[in-house]
């Protein structure tokens, strides 16, 4: 588990903080849909779900670009 978070929620859209490996953005990554699946923005990545909730642990899907995954990638917390 991280010390620092990768990124933020806001308004339903995953943004990276200066704490990301890939550096601070003001542009949203992913977005949250009402299926409970996270979707990547541009690209084309929108049509298929790249992340999935499951309890507060994020898990790549099988859409993922490295495959489906059995450990989460990423934790949630308040």
């Amino acid at each position: 588990m991280a010390d620092a978070p990768d990124y933020v929620i806001r308004d339903g859209r995953l943004y990276r903080t200066v704490h990301h490996p890939a550096g601070w953005s003001d542009a949203a990554d992913f977005e949250i849909r009402s299926d409970g699946k996270i979707y990547a923005l541009g690209e084309g990545g929108e049509h298929a779900p790249v992340y999935e909730f499951r309890e507060i642990m994020l898990y790549r899907t099988a859409s993922h670009p490295d495959g489906p995954g059995t450990h989460p990638d990423y934790y949630i917390f308040d």
